[in-house]
């Protein structure tokens, strides 16, 4: 099913074939197109014609699309109907042309509980994951409770022990503790010899793996919002984005996910990949260009945008269906474009209602 067409990174087809190739579709929940929209939108790149975002909410409402690249992401977002439709209209698509590109099958694509279980078994990760109701065999502390499927911080610290645990869950409502999403997780992390922690992540884009960041903290969850960035650690971060240290091993980890296109975070212990989980609708660009004058966001989107020219290929073959309606992918598109301006307009607004408030109390 995967047939890829991309190369190294850096090296990108003639501009002036895009126009004859097949359109990239991407999928996506609708809340969620801002990870590729953002990107799309308000940065300068050869995709603008290209790419098209389909959120799944929509599927329905489209008929027939000129054959390109499909990719699938978001599944820990859908519910197991939605999932189970999706599913089978990868596969349908699939046996429309075989020849088609298909990232991301979702009828093999690990998520986040699943992936660590496979990591840990293959010896390439130290810690393990658990469900709540498996607790009572856990002998690796510490260990801190998550959500297996959302995207925020943890439910808890580290514990570090099988008491401290039991009174974690015991304070938590008990619709939480009885939701099967929770997970436990063995804490994988470990400071480096500065006695802080790093963050790794890369994109896998097709058959291109690019570094995009390194993020740098004394928390051992580590996040860009509480990332000690000194001058020194910036210079870090540009030597690992520049010199993807890690490539081949984060290939053979995808490869184990069932993963073509997303975002793997990791960190190092000893010298060897700790996986913590790959994202397969990752954010590229968060901010339009100039957003914060220190941070160089265009860097971000050229690095993706050359990765995703790699997926191109000719628009050969019938028309693929995608559902039974009458509606064209360039207005699904064009209104989650709409959807992305009003998000940062909201976040402009946001961000200048407390710059006001800061002048206020400075003066009061």
């Amino acid at each position: 099913m995967h047939i890829y067409r991309g190369s190294v990174l850096g090296i990108v087809p003639d501009m002036t074939d895009i126009n004859h190739q097949g359109p990239i579709y991407y999928f996506c929940a609708e809340k969620h197109a801002y990870t590729i929209g953002v990107f799309l939108e308000y940065y300068e790149n050869p995709l603008k014609g290209a790419l098209r975002i389909i959120p799944y909410e929509q599927l329905g409402k489209l008929g027939q699309v000129t054959p390109g690249t499909f990719i699938f992401t978001d599944f820990e977002r859908l519910s197991p109907g939605q999932l189970e439709t999706v599913t089978a209209l990868c596969a349908t698509i699939a046996n429309q042309n075989p020849d088609l590109l298909l990232l991301n099958d979702p009828a093999t694509t690990a998520g986040r509980f699943d992936l660590l279980k496979r990591l840990k078994a293959a010896g390439i990760n130290r810690f393990d994951v658990h469900r709540v109701a498996e607790r009572a065999g856990i002998t690796r502390f510490p260990v801190f409770l998550r959500w297996a499927s959302q995207h925020v911080p943890p439910l808890s610290g580290l514990l570090a022990t099988a008491d401290e645990l039991e009174g974690a869950l015991a304070r938590l409502p008990r619709q939480i503790r009885d939701d099967k999403d929770l997970i436990i997780v063995e804490f994988g992390a470990a400071p480096s010899g500065d006695g802080r922690y790093r963050k790794y992540s890369a994109f896998r884009v097709g058959d291109t793996i690019y570094a995009q960041h390194c993020f740098i903290s004394s928390d051992w969850y580590v996040k860009f919002s509480n990332a000690d960035l000194s001058d020194g650690d910036k210079a870090e971060h540009h030597d690992y984005v520049r010199q993807n240290p890690h490539a081949a091993e984060l290939r053979s980890i995808f490869e184990l996910a069932g993963i073509d296109y997303g975002r793997i975070d990791y960190g190092l212990v000893e010298g060897e990949i700790q996986t913590y989980e790959i994202n397969t609708n990752p954010t590229v660009n968060s901010r339009p260009p100039r957003w914060n004058r220190d941070t160089n966001y265009a860097l971000y989107a050229d690095l993706h945008s050359q990765a995703m020219l790699g997926l191109l290929g000719p628009a050969a073959g019938p028309p693929v269906k995608l559902g039974d309606g009458h509606r064209t992918v360039q207005d699904v598109h064009a209104e989650c474009l709409r959807r992305v301006r009003r998000r940062i307009r909201k976040l402009q607004l946001s961000r200048r209602v407390r710059a006001l408030k800061q002048r206020l109390a400075w003066w009061r």
